[in-house]
């Protein structure tokens, strides 16, 4: 609790970033509601009622936990679906709906993933829809709202930093087997030049050569 307090918390990435997001602040609350967990779900409610059934209202095979019915449920599932999310955080397992959002936090940058917080807001109407108004929507219609919301919407625009950095991970080189030649190349681009460069070295990391050079975009070579 006190780490909590001074803000080293589990999940402390991602309560400083959902009110940066791109969005409305009505939107950026809910995200916020869903970090804490606090949405109305049957789940929730057949806690403080028991006459309340706690089952999905959409799909009645499962409690209704926030994952369920922004991720597990069939419902939910069709429209991240349609809107082409990564398969391994739709079909990924997750104690907690917090996780889940962090999760995906740490692959889309910021516009995107402000984009996916429009599509759980907008799932989350549509259940509500199916609850009190007892209409079921289409996947493709609420997507069409979404769209409607931000219409540059892309899943994977990876041209913006990660809404949360990944783990840095030490990298180092690493000599061959002995009788084994190790060849290390690297590239990197600058508006219409690309320049590679590479070295070759044996175990005892002795040279044993290596070049650089540039590529134009009309494939000329200096």
């Amino acid at each position: 609790m006190t780490l909590k307090h001074v803000g080293f918390g589990p999940h402390r990435f991602l309560w400083k970033l959902i009110w940066k997001l791109q969005t409305l602040s009505k939107i950026r609350i809910f995200c916020w509601r869903l970090g804490h967990d606090i949405i109305p779900t049957y789940e929730r409610i057949s806690n403080i009622r028991r006459d309340v059934n706690s089952l999905c209202p959409r799909c009645s095979r499962e409690k209704e936990t926030l994952i369920h019915a922004l991720k597990d449920c069939p419902k939910a599932k069709a429209v991240l679906a349609y809107g082409g999310l990564n398969k391994k955080l739709l079909d990924g397992s997750y104690g907690q709906c917090v996780d889940w959002i962090e999760g995906v936090a740490q692959v889309l940058d910021r516009k995107v993933f402000s984009d996916f917080i429009v599509i759980l807001w907008n799932i989350w109407n549509s259940r509500n829809n199916r609850v009190f108004q007892e209409v079921e929507e289409d996947a493709k219609v609420i997507w069409d709202r979404v769209a409607s919301l931000s219409k540059d919407f892309c899943i994977f625009n990876l041209m913006e930093k990660y809404m949360i950095p990944k783990p840095v991970v030490e990298k180092g080189w690493k000599k061959p087997d002995p009788g084994v030649i190790k060849i290390n190349f690297d590239a990197t681009v600058h508006e219409k030049k690309a320049c590679y460069g590479l070295v070759v070295r044996d175990t005892d990391s002795f040279v044993h050569g290596g070049c650089v050079g540039c590529v134009k975009k009309d494939l000329s070579v200096e």
